[in-house]
């Protein structure tokens, strides 16, 4: 973009969306950030709205970012659990010009570009690296689901993101205790990798897990419990174990050999697990390329505004 040409971003989730401008004389960090919730409006379009209007540029020719919890995939995106979807010609309509829309996990991808070193801190003995055009990267984002994208260097030379939904890969268990949760849930329905590697998955396993039927209401009863409660550290060693597998996994898919970036509550919550043997051991434990995923850094991300300043990012390098 133009470096004076100011832009909207937008931050969609299933109950609420975060509006922010960027670019011109104030630079790619979001600014004019508002918060609108499905409760009060009763879809996005009339949310937008509203927004352009408090912040004074109705009626402005605004190119816009949209990072989106949901699949961006044609005009129409439709949010799972939510009564609001997103039209992007509705968009370009009040906008005047045609809207870019990603998923969050590319979105957050594309924040690594814009990182402080002091928002990273190193799992295991590799250190992290700088995010840098000629390298590719994983981002995984652990929350309410698993979310999952590259950062590729294109043949010009520049970072892009690369959407996924391999979250939603079949789960395949190896271990006793997967087997015992995927026994557990698989009457409800088809069992993901997101099913177990979430947060409404840690709850799910402490049931599966509980030698005496116990329940734990929440993921944050789950997590404080680790060192405390057996059944807590079992589902936190069972979810450290199949993710370590999993990332090892989507290494070798993306060929993302230049580093691991993890994000959302539930990852920043599992760092203590993490950090044991289990995770790096499954991870590295392939039929081939062992001696690579060896020497693939794993990081954490400590922030949670990600998806405005990865909308930044990719509004600045169009």
């Amino acid at each position: 973009m133009d470096n004076t040409q100011v832009g909207l971003l937008a931050d969609i989730g299933r109950h609420s969306v975060r509006f922010a401008l960027s670019g011109g004389r104030y630079g790619n960090d979001p600014r004019e950030i508002r918060t609108y919730s499905n409760v009060t409006h009763n879809s996005f379009t009339g949310a937008l709205l509203d927004y352009v209007e408090v912040v004074g540029v109705r009626g402005q020719a605004l190119p816009s970012v949209l990072a989106v919890a949901g699949m961006t995939r044609g005009d129409i995106v439709n949010l799972t659990g939510s009564r609001w979807y997103i039209s992007l010609s509705g968009v370009e309509a009040v906008l005047r010009a045609r809207p870019i829309a990603l998923n969050e996990a590319a979105a957050v991808a594309m924040a690594l570009i814009l990182l402080p070193s002091d928002a990273l801190s190193s799992i295991g003995k590799h250190r992290w690296r700088p995010v840098e055009a000629g390298g590719r990267y994983l981002l995984v984002s652990l929350g309410t689901g698993l979310g999952v994208a590259a950062l590729i260097t294109t043949p010009n030379g520049v970072l892009a993101p690369v959407q996924s939904e391999a979250g939603h890969i079949t789960f395949a268990p190896s271990t006793p205790e997967e087997e015992k949760f995927f026994a557990a849930v698989r009457i409800k329905g088809p069992v993901s990798a997101e099913t177990l590697v979430s947060a409404p998955g840690l709850v799910a396993a402490y049931t599966a897990l509980s030698p005496i039927g116990r329940t734990m209401a929440k993921p944050e009863e789950v997590t404080k419990g680790f060192g405390r409660d057996a059944t807590a550290d079992a589902v936190g060693d069972m979810v450290a174990g199949y993710f370590g597998s999993f990332v090892g996994d989507m290494v070798l898919a993306f060929g993302a050999w230049d580093g691991v970036y993890i994000t959302g509550a539930v990852g920043r919550a599992l760092q203590r697990k993490l950090e044991l043997t289990v995770f790096r051991h499954r991870l590295e434990n392939k039929d081939a390329h062992r001696r690579q995923l060896a020497e693939v850094p794993v990081s954490l991300i400590n922030r949670t505004d990600l998806e405005l300043l990865g909308a930044a990012a990719t509004f600045d390098s169009c």
